[in-house]
């Protein structure tokens, strides 16, 4: 490959081809050239090859990484293709290559291959086994799984779960920023949720992706974006005021997308008009991170005879879906029921309005409680992490350090 050419795909001009274009025939997918060699050996016609290997890691965003920039050129002719059938190698690498070329071609026209011990390409097999095996491997490749009930063996091999810190010390290992999932932080109102909240974002923001926000009960300028401001450089309020913020609002403009009524407050926001909203945020900025803040200051229309109850079900079946189709991180912020007289004990997903639907469908549960509003002490409490994701339930006491707007651990 002559260095600086564009990325395309090798023996590219098979998509031309009628039978290819009409849908007929199966377009097969390697990791490398020599796999589609050993296809084309075996009689396999309809071959392609990936121009650059598989990716060692997960690929953070797919619509912007440029080892894919060959979709784009391609778009056209791929758009025609029936049915891909993936051929990426079986180990770490190739399961990545593969869970982004359904993501990107679309998992319901992909099949993969299962290859014989001890091979883990096209190539092993038709050295090990010869052409006819290699043939069978890929007329029995598998449909990838997109809804109903399976068998084990219908599953691709799939890589680690792709996450990313929340960039708050105390917290970095009970939780993470995990696209594809549903976050719900709950905790009294003006307890310090948004401080806490605006840390994360602030992260994010600088190290990791954009983020969509929804600023409901908060002022853009200068609410939320001093507190962005203050989390993303470290400060204090006043020290805010004397420092050059240019290059931190150049991320904020660049990284930050925010949904709110403030222009246009006659506009009426329900959950779909959200969820509108943050799919373009996806679409046309790139946003990998939702944030609805808070939950109750949405416009929730029941259907008629639908109790709360059944509503929250459905509303968070939405959300959750959202979240897998687009790939992104969904934190929901939801204010507990006020507490009886008294008491003072840490609020749960379970105590928050819709009961039980909050608990069971998150991913991730986390509350923020200060015991006594004149004290500079809170714990934050990791309720719930979905098993197989990282992170871990726990209990951790922290105090704010108001110099430097950071969160600092505490024994409790």
């Amino acid at each position: 490959m002559d260095a600086g050419a564009p990325l395309l795909l090798w023996n590219a001009d098979i998509l031309s081809d009628q039978k290819v274009q009409s849908g007929q025939a199966s377009v097969l997918i390697t990791e490398g050239e020599w796999d589609a060699l050993a296809a084309l050996t075996a009689g396999f016609q309809y071959v392609v090859s990936v121009p650059n290997g598989a990716p060692a890691t997960q690929t953070e965003d797919l619509n912007t990484a440029k080892r894919y920039e060959w979709v784009d050129r391609h778009s056209e002719a791929l758009a025609k293709v029936g049915t891909f059938i993936i051929a990426a190698d079986a180990d770490q690498a190739g399961y990545n290559l593969a869970a982004d070329l359904a993501g990107l071609l679309g998992a319901e026209r992909c099949k993969f291959i299962e290859y014989p011990f001890p091979c883990k390409d096209l190539n092993e097999v038709l050295q090990e086994y010869g052409p006819q095996r290699l043939v069978d491997c890929i007329t029995t490749a598998k449909a990838y799984p997109i809804k109903g009930l399976y068998r084990p063996s219908d599953f691709p091999e799939r890589g680690e779960v792709r996450a990313y810190r929340v960039g708050v010390d105390p917290i970095n290992e009970q939780i993470a920023i995990v696209p594809g999932t549903l976050t719900v932080v709950t905790g009294y109102a003006n307890s310090g949720k948004s401080t806490l909240m605006n840390a994360i974002i602030g992260y994010a923001l600088m190290n990791h992706f954009p983020v969509c926000v929804a600023s409901f009960e908060t002022d853009v300028k200068p609410i939320l974006l001093d507190g962005l401001r203050m989390a993303m450089m470290r400060v204090d309020k006043n020290e805010l005021r004397r420092c050059d913020t240019s290059d931190v609002d150049d991320i904020l403009e660049r990284n930050l997308t925010i949904i709110t009524q403030a222009v246009d407050e006659d506009a009426e926001m329900d959950l779909d008009a959200f969820l509108e909203y943050a799919r373009i945020a996806v679409t046309r900025d790139g946003a990998r991170m939702i944030v609805l803040d808070p939950w109750n200051e949405v416009e929730h229309k029941r259907r008629r005879d639908e109790s709360e109850t059944d509503y929250i079900s459905r509303a968070l079946r939405a959300i959750k879906r959202f979240a897998k189709q687009y790939d992104v991180a969904f934190w929901v912020v939801a204010h507990p029921s006020k507490p009886q007289q008294g008491v003072k004990s840490i609020p749960g997903l379970y105590d928050i309005s819709g009961s039980a639907n909050w608990a069971n469908k998150a991913d991730y549960g986390l509350t923020y409680h200060r015991p006594d509003f004149e004290q500079n002490f809170a714990n934050i409490v990791i309720s719930k992490v979905r098993m197989g994701l990282p992170g871990r339930r726990d209990k951790v006491g922290v105090t704010f350090d108001f110099r430097t707007s950071e969160f600092v651990m505490v024994p409790t």
